[in-house]
């Protein structure tokens, strides 16, 4: 379930005011979900389009040998340069907006994995920082070669009926991610279970009375409503130059695992103001 979240005029969107919020809404989620971690909010249409994450499992590497060349090195000499960027540090101690180079020289190791939408992107080991929660890394450079994305994929745990390991995991991360970038918000699509009874109408007939439940988050078969794609949780925050979010995810052996997609909302904007500039 791909989406292209890339729309124009993202630079003005970042500067709304709060009486356009509601409008914008949707597109700023779209800006802080991205295709890998965003899933269905609607019950009935997440049961349909699991697919999105419940069955995923880590990229699968295709390692291509030497690294292909980026635009800008084709049309000039790679030179390593310092790894310290006006972007600042990122997730890892890695260095947002640093190029290929520049995180190879942090003692980075990179492996090539392809990614629909998300050029040069790169399995990445021997982190600065490194989490214990999390099991891989992928960062994407983009045709411009600068570290922009930072996806991590948290450690498989064998859970329980409830998915009360994977919710304590969740929620620790929650908190500490909400402290650093702040404005939390969190999306919870529980799943709706439908209860016949039968009641007698005012003339004493039998009659089916439907009544829709929804069932709670960490309930006795959450695992599974999370698996099957019949519930969904994830969680954004951002600050003014990072945008960051959090899924709890089920794949298809029931192994639960937290993901958390980092995104450079500054290199971001810079990118659409371009392309605004050039239309």
């Amino acid at each position: 379930m791909t989406k292209i979240w890339i729309i124009a005029f993202l630079f003005s969107i970042f500067c709304f005011s709060p009486a356009k919020a509601d409008e914008y809404g949707k597109f700023y989620e779209d800006v802080l979900i991205s295709s890998d971690v965003r899933l269905n909010e609607n019950a009935e249409n997440a049961k349909n389009e699991a697919s999105s994450l419940l069955d995923r499992k880590a990229p699968e590497i295709k390692i291509e040998g030497q690294a292909l060349p980026f635009r800008s090195q084709r049309q000039q000499p790679v030179v390593v340069e310092n790894t310290a960027t006006k972007y600042g540090e990122g997730p890892f101690g890695l260095s947002w907006g640093g190029n290929y180079n520049q995180i190879k020289a942090m003692g980075v190791e990179l492996e090539r994995v392809n990614i629909k939408d998300y050029a040069n992107s790169f399995i990445a080991t021997h982190l600065p920082k490194p989490l214990p929660d999390i099991r891989e890394v992928v960062i994407s450079f983009g045709e411009d070669n600068l570290m922009w994305r930072v996806l991590a994929y948290g450690k498989l745990l064998d859970d329980d009926a409830d998915a009360a390991k994977v919710l304590k995991i969740y929620r620790q991360y929650y908190k500490l991610l909400n402290q650093k970038y702040g404005n939390g918000k969190e999306f919870f699509t529980p799943k709706i279970t439908i209860i016949e009874k039968t009641v007698k109408d005012q003339f004493g007939r039998d009659q089916i009375e439907r009544i829709r439940r929804e069932e709670p988050m960490g309930g006795s078969n959450f695992l599974n409503e999370l698996k099957n794609g019949e519930a969904t949780l994830y969680a954004t925050f951002e600050d003014s130059n990072v945008g960051a979010a959090l899924a709890v995810n089920v794949d298809g052996n029931g192994k639960s695992y937290i993901i958390i997609d980092f995104t450079n909302l500054q290199i971001f904007k810079e990118r659409e103001a371009q392309t605004l500039d050039a239309l």
